[in-house]
């Protein structure tokens, strides 16, 4: 997962940022943290890449996410707690293929076409 942040202030700002994300159990399947290692300049951005993780269950993964600045003494200058995703099951075809057909240049053949 990627999430930027940018710096509004008129002045060069170290940033940080958390967040997790749950699944539709509830389950924890991603958690990041970090500290930028240099300062972002005056309208400048800052990209925050974790790790990443499965949309493997039907339903609705939630996210809470923290953006600080200033790590010798914390302020939290954005946050956003809600809704990432819905997972929706996919519908599942049962059935037999009963023509196999390649149409190439107008032209209609069985598959291989050689």
């Amino acid at each position: 997962m990627r999430i930027t942040g940018r710096n509004d202030m008129a002045s060069s700002q170290k940033m940080g940022i958390w967040w997790q994300v749950k699944d539709p159990d509830g389950y924890v399947v991603d958690e990041y943290s970090k500290w930028e290692t240099y300062s972002t300049g005056p309208g400048s951005e800052q990209e925050f890449r974790g790790g990443s993780f499965d949309l493997d269950k039907a339903g609705t993964y939630t996210i809470s996410i923290q953006l600080f600045m200033n790590p010798a003494d914390e302020v939290v200058v954005d946050d956003y707690y809600g809704n990432l995703c819905t997972v929706e099951a996919v519908e599942e075809f049962a059935g037999t293929i009963s023509r196999k057909e390649l149409k190439y240049d107008n032209i209609t053949g069985p598959i291989p076409v050689g």
